[in-house]
C-alpha cells in the first residue's frame, strides 16, 4: 500500500509531465522549495499546510489550463 507521501509524489509527477515542467520548478512555484520532491523521496515529512498548498496549486493550475483549452 502506498503511503500518503508516495501518492502525493505521484500526483506531482503526473502534474509535471502534463504541464511540461521540471519537479524543481514545480516545488519553487508551489511552495518556494526547489528541492521539494528530492526531500520527499529522501523521507522528509510535510506539514498538513504544505500538503494543502501543493494540492491547491495543482488544482488552480489545472483549472486555469482547462479554461485556456475551452
Amino acid at each position: 500500500m502506498a503511503s500518503a507521501i508516495e501518492l502525493l509524489l505521484s500526483e506531482i509527477e503526473a502534474y509535471c509531465r502534463s504541464a511540461g515542467i521540471a519537479e524543481s520548478t514545480f516545488g519553487r512555484q508551489a511552495v518556494n522549495d526547489g528541492k521539494l520532491c528530492a526531500r520527499l523521496r529522501s523521507g522528509k515529512n510535510l506539514t498538513l499546510e504544505t500538503v494543502q498548498r501543493i494540492r491547491d496549486y495543482i488544482d488552480l493550475s489545472v483549472s486555469q489550463l482547462s479554461l485556456i483549452h475551452i
